[in-house]
């Protein structure tokens, strides 16, 4: 008996040792990623899978300034150029409060020296009084590409450059969930990938995304995930979402969601360089569409259904409250149910409720408040019953029942909050809508007197006098237009008077000529783009802002450039968000002119070109 216990309490402390020894291990290996994540040093190339006659642009970048740097083993690669060192600072806003963020980059351009799986080892460096090392990236190269090298040289503009935009424009459509129920709520993402200099973006082509209940993000949404940096097919681009839309699916089956085909313009390399060994570069218009999506939409499943659930698909929570639960009699109490949670919120039904014959009750007041997340609805239902006693005593509120599908556990669940009482004390006041019990008592008949003339003979005439009859030349509506016209009259003479007084080459009064014909110009705009002539109202726009700077800077249409018109502005006092406003304004016209326009951004270029002429208008006197 002894030897057992002694085999069973060795063999729990080992197994607790064990137990230890494993739960170390994961907190060790939680910090250290938790560290990493938190590492201010990270590296970047620009492609993992090349041919061996390639380049690539390998990047580490610290998030401060680097006080020492041990470059990474490249024994793979050529180095063609680097180590560069670029310094940048930016100003980020969280919650109100400012912060300067400075980005330290080293950049190399390598070359593999040989086909096959290589390495870029890790670089070692000391930001901040800590020691990082970056992480090691694996390179695929693969056999040289033929052809490449000669375009470059014979300097084939079009066979040079009609694959560019095809390898470094990438249009990427993306589902959260491919196969959701009937109710759950998904995110379809259009995602551009780039590498290269991109004009305005228009979209040529939306698809329909039948049989759903749709919600597009906002610019607003969709700020926070621009500006970012990816991997596409191993190849490193700068992403920006372009679209984002909520569905909520609303029949089963397979589904197609058609292809957004979008246009924009970029700049082309041509493999030529210019005097100075910059490449030149053509601007030209491209057109991209992205791949078909296909969702299969799953049915809600019968088996379990409770007989409450009125299409609710989600993960939801639900309060109900009484208040006040006691009250006189007549008196209104108000019974909220509450329902919140994440899901097709906007779509749900709130359960409707019954209750005694003695409680009077309205219609019910609903509401529903929702936003969007990264991938759902979140918000919360609410619906409220006033509920007046009509006489005394204690009545039972039946409980509330509401059923949604929970699709991550696929399951139905059924919310209930209980009974609730409702007790009025005192009597009903005596002007209650409400029949009142009575008891029978003795009544008498009484004789009815009739009229002698029970119809009276109809009067064919009258001698009606309207109410308060007063003359019209009696009335203060006579004299106070009468005496209008001479109270106008000395104050248009006055005008009169007072404006041939003022120079008219006072700073003022050309001021105001100025604005005057650039906003009649600016009219004719507005009409423009009212009709649709978008390529007329971008002429009109330009016009309108070229004769505004020649009449305030008093310069010739000749010495107008963008960049002439920015300095001098600020050389006559304009602010340089001011100047720039107004040369940012100039660009978009000759951009829309030359490289094509989008029709979706002219009303906002003609709402920034009144703007940009009535600001320098106030900032340059004269």
């Amino acid at each position: 008996m002894t030897q057992n216990t002694n085999f069973i309490f060795h063999f729990s402390s080992h197994s607790i040792n064990r137990i230890c020894s494993v739960l170390l291990c994961l907190w060790a290996v939680l910090l250290s990623g938790y560290a990493y994540a938190q590492s201010p040093v990270s590296v970047s190339v620009t492609k993992k899978n090349m041919a061996v006659n390639e380049n690539i642009a390998l990047e580490i970048t610290a998030n401060d300034e680097i006080d020492s740097y041990s470059p990474p083993a490249l024994s793979d690669f050529n180095i063609l150029s680097g180590p560069f060192t670029s310094n940048s600072m930016s100003s980020v806003y969280v919650n109100g409060k400012g912060k300067t963020v400075k980005k330290t980059t080293i950049s190399y351009i390598l070359q593999p020296k040989k086909q096959g799986n290589l390495h870029i080892e890790s670089a070692t460096l000391k930001v901040g009084g800590k020691v990082y090392n970056t992480e090691q990236i694996a390179i695929t190269v693969g056999p040289a590409v033929e052809g490449q090298a000669e375009q470059r040289q014979n300097g084939d503009l079009v066979n040079a450059t009609s694959s560019v935009p095809k390898n470094n424009v990438h249009l990427v459509a993306t589902v959260s969930n491919a196969s959701p129920y009937i109710g759950e709520p998904i995110t379809v993402t259009y995602k551009l990938y780039y590498r290269m200099n991109l004009g305005q973006i228009s979209a040529s082509g939306m698809p329909k995304f039948d049989s759903f209940w749709t919600q597009a993000y906002t610019d607003k949404d969709l700020h926070a995930q621009n500006d970012q940096r990816d991997y596409y097919k191993n190849e490193l681009y700068n992403v920006a979402t372009f679209y984002k839309v909520l569905l909520i699916p609303q029949k089963a089956g397979n589904h197609t969601i058609d292809p957004i085909s979008i246009s924009t313009v970029a700049e082309i390399g041509t493999g030529q360089l210019n005097y100075w060994g910059e490449e030149i570069t053509r601007v030209s218009k491209i057109d991209i569409s992205c791949n078909r999506l296909s969702i299969n939409v799953r049915p809600l499943p019968e088996k379990g259904k409770p007989a409450s659930f009125e299409g609710a698909v989600g993960h939801y929570q639900m309060t109900t409250s009484l208040s006040p639960e006691k009250v006189q009699t007549g008196a209104s109490s108000t019974l909220a149910v509450t329902v919140s949670g994440t899901g097709n919120i906007s779509l749900i039904h709130l359960p409707k409720l019954s209750f005694p014959q003695e409680i009077e009750s309205y219609d019910p007041q609903t509401s529903n408040d929702s936003h969007l997340t990264a991938s759902s609805l979140q918000g919360t239902a609410k619906v409220s019953y006033i509920l007046i006693p009509r006489l005394k005593g204690t009545y039972k509120i039946p409980e509330t029942v509401f059923s949604y599908f929970d699709p991550r556990e696929g399951k139905y669940i059924t919310l209930s909050s209980g009974e609730k009482e409702l007790t009025a004390s005192g009597d009903a006041p005596a002007s209650s809508g409400m029949a009142q019990p009575s008891t029978p008592s003795n009544t008498e008949k009484t004789k009815v007197d009739y009229l002698n003339n029970d119809i009276s003979y109809i009067q064919l005439s009258n001698n009606l006098v309207p109410k308060n009859d007063t003359p019209w030349h009696e009335r203060s509506v006579f004299y106070i237009l009468f005496l209008l016209p001479l109270c106008i009259i000395p104050c248009l003479l006055a005008k009169k008077i007072w404006d041939n007084t003022v120079d008219r080459n006072s700073p003022e009064s050309r001021a105001r000529r100025a604005a005057k014909v650039a906003l009649s110009r600016m009219s004719k705009a507005k009409k423009a783009l009212d009709n649709g002539q978008y390529e007329d109202f971008y002429c009109e726009t330009e016009n309108a802002i070229y004769s505004f700077i020649q009449d305030k800077l008093k310069i010739k249409r000749a010495d107008a450039s963008i960049e002439n018109i920015g300095g001098r502005l600020i050389a006559r006092g304009a602010d340089a968000e001011i100047a720039s406003q107004l040369t940012d304004t100039l660009e978009k016209c000759n951009m829309a002119r030359y490289a094509g326009f989008s029709s979706t951004t002219a009303a906002d270029d003609y709402q920034n070109a009144l703007h940009a002429i009535e600001n320098v208008n106030k900032s340059i006197k004269g």
